[in-house]
């Protein structure tokens, strides 16, 4: 008797949303600063649903720490603060972004500790926090690099969100 494989197909989802945003980004970094930020909003509040969604199916099981409700909340609050003022923020985005990516990558690099404990590899998750700091401090140092360093960004955050759906099967309790 075979057992299928569980997967957060939201989460899954999510992480394609933000990496076809990385790529749109990559692609044509011309687009206005408007509309990266309307898009960046509207991948950001997605992430943010499905974090918040993922914490409350699975923070027993997964061993999850406020620090992923809050990851949640802050991807919720950036993205509807684009969407509502994009002609506000477009000016300031670096330096928002700079700010929430660096926060990003520490809260993954914590989290790394925590998927070793449940049996997964935390080699990407340290990875993707280093780079997640390595962009927010370009931001800071290069603002007009944005589209350059938000593809980077939402690659990372896309495959890590690929990768936490599609690993939520390892980190379940076996049954039987």
């Amino acid at each position: 008797m075979s057992k299928a494989k569980k997967h957060d197909w939201g989460l899954v989802a999510a992480g394609v949303l933000l990496v076809i945003c990385a790529l749109f980004f990559f692609l044509w970094p011309g687009i206005t600063l408007v509309t990266i930020t309307s898009i960046a909003g509207a991948a950001f509040l997605v992430a943010g649903v499905f974090d918040i969604v993922n914490y409350v199916r699975f923070r027993k099981t997964m061993h999850l720490s406020g620090w992923s409700i809050l990851y949640g909340i802050c991807d919720i609050v950036l993205g509807i603060m684009l969407l509502v003022q994009p002609l506000l923020f477009a000016a300031v985005i670096p330096w928002m972004c700079g700010a929430f990516f660096i926060a990003f990558g520490i809260v993954e690099i914590v989290n790394s500790g925590r998927a070793k404990k449940l049996g997964l590899s935390m080699g990407w998750l340290v990875f993707s926090g280093i780079v997640s700091v390595l962009c927010g401090l370009m931001f800071f140092f290069s603002p007009a690099s944005l589209s350059i360093f938000l593809s980077v960004f939402l690659m990372m955050r896309g495959f890590s969100l690929i990768f936490y759906g599609w690993s939520v099967d390892k980190a379940m309790p076996k049954n039987g």
